[in-house]
């Protein structure tokens, strides 16, 4: 009876700490934020048109991420994903590039096996609208794009053109998708392909009738949604794409945002160390960095896409840093942030709501800090360790009284 009752008093406490820190990622993964309120709250409750969660620069692991670290941040993001779509109910998700770490340089197989992780993720997104788009990982950097890459990311994600690119319309706002790295190549074919599929998009919206504006949601759910026609365009499309505009550095975004890294961390352009929080310095941490068609698209080319398409608002990616801000055309570039902790120690999305006066809000939304999750698992490390000596020490002492008992 002794015997039963220890090991159920050490066995139960073991259990729970081997396996609290899985239970509680599920609580830790909850996001920061709700939707974006208006300053005009009131009159604007009832006038939300569309709500879009929007994340960029997944980097699943490929065959060279170590196998525990792959499993770790595989688990952070489902969790992530699920407790966004349970707090949140976006009414889509949009993936703007670098779905993956290694997809330039994976086999067919390695490939296939990160778009079956990638659905297990979506799994709570099934049956709601979501839209992916090729970035320099998943297809290479605009010298490194091959028609075989082009072809596996796009067979992947039916959505998608021959050319990665989409044009789709959901509750009367239409979305152009564009594959920034084939547009970064200015001097090879895929450029002019890229230029004939802008222009097909500009004649669209130019010649946009008036009874698409009118289409009720339920029409609109109900139809093709990447159909090719497009509302009036005085709006403007939403572009979408994952290298982000022509920008010299950071000093035009509206704040600077600075990476907390740890030294596992890939980030380029410098970072506040996990240990040096203490010092807030701000140009010292400023990438500056930024590659012409590499990290960002050319300047001839970003007054190409503004004078051609008139966007109402630019969502773009790659930098893994939060970048706001309003360009002299008047049109707003938001430029999200990383979703997975490998690039930084605090990674986030962002949330986009438009509504029926072709305004919006939009709200940057963090994740939980993998340095708390790493100081969890520490915990649990230790906690463990203390309960394998504790119990062992006792099972020794139990064992030895044991004995004496029988030999008296």
């Amino acid at each position: 009876m002794q015997k039963s009752v220890f090991r159920l008093s050490y066995l139960l406490p073991l259990l729970i700490s081997a396996f609290a820190p899985w239970i509680l990622l599920y609580f830790l993964a909850n996001p920061s934020c709700m939707w974006p309120i208006s300053n005009d709250e009131i009159s604007k409750t009832h006038d939300v048109n569309l709500r879009a969660m929007v994340v960029g620069d997944l980097h699943i692991g490929g065959p060279t991420t170590v196998w525990f670290d792959r499993m770790r941040r595989d688990a952070f993001m489902k969790a992530s994903f699920k407790r966004a779509f349970e707090k949140l109910r976006p009414d889509m998700l949009l993936i703007l590039g670098d779905l993956s770490d290694w997809g330039r340089k994976s086999s067919k197989e390695e490939w296939n096996s990160v778009i079956l992780r990638f659905k297990d993720m979506m799994i709570y997104f099934k049956g709601s609208q979501y839209h992916v788009i090729p970035g320099n990982h998943d297809i290479g950097d605009y010298y490194q794009i091959t028609d075989t890459l082009l072809q596996q990311f796009t067979d992947s994600f039916p959505s998608l053109d021959e050319m990665g690119n989409s044009f789709f319309v959901l509750r009367n706002i239409s979305f152009v998708s564009l594959n920034a790295m084939a547009l970064a190549c200015d001097h090879c074919s895929m450029h002019n392909s890229m230029k004939v599929a802008v222009e097909g998009y500009k004649i669209a919206l130019q010649q946009a009738e008036p009874d698409d504006m009118y289409m009720s949601i339920e029409e609109n759910q109900s139809a093709d949604r990447h159909r090719h026609s497009i509302q009036d365009s005085s709006a403007g499309p939403v572009l979408l794409t994952h290298l982000p505009l022509y920008r010299e550095d950071e000093s035009v975004c509206g704040s600077l945002d600075i990476p907390i890294c740890a030294p596992w961390h890939e980030v380029e352009g410098g970072c506040i160390h996990l240990l040096e929080l203490s010092k807030k310095s701000s140009g010292h941490y400023k990438r500056q960095n930024y590659r012409k068609n590499i990290d960002m698209l050319s300047l001839n080319t970003t007054n190409y896409l503004l004078s051609a398409l008139k966007p109402r608002l630019v969502l773009s990616a790659h930098a893994h840093r939060f970048c706001s801000r309003l360009l002299d055309t008047g049109t707003r570039e938001v430029t999200v942030s990383t979703f997975t902790w490998r690039n930084r120690d605090d990674p986030s999305f962002l949330l986009v709501q438009f509504y029926k006066d072709g305004s919006y809000d939009i709200q940057q939304c963090f994740l939980v800090r993998e340095s708390v999750v790493v100081l969890l698992h520490l915990f649990q490390g230790i906690l463990l360790f203390v309960l394998l000596v504790f119990g062992g020490h006792r099972c020794w002492k139990l064992r030895k009284s044991n004995k004496l008992h029988l030999k008296s």
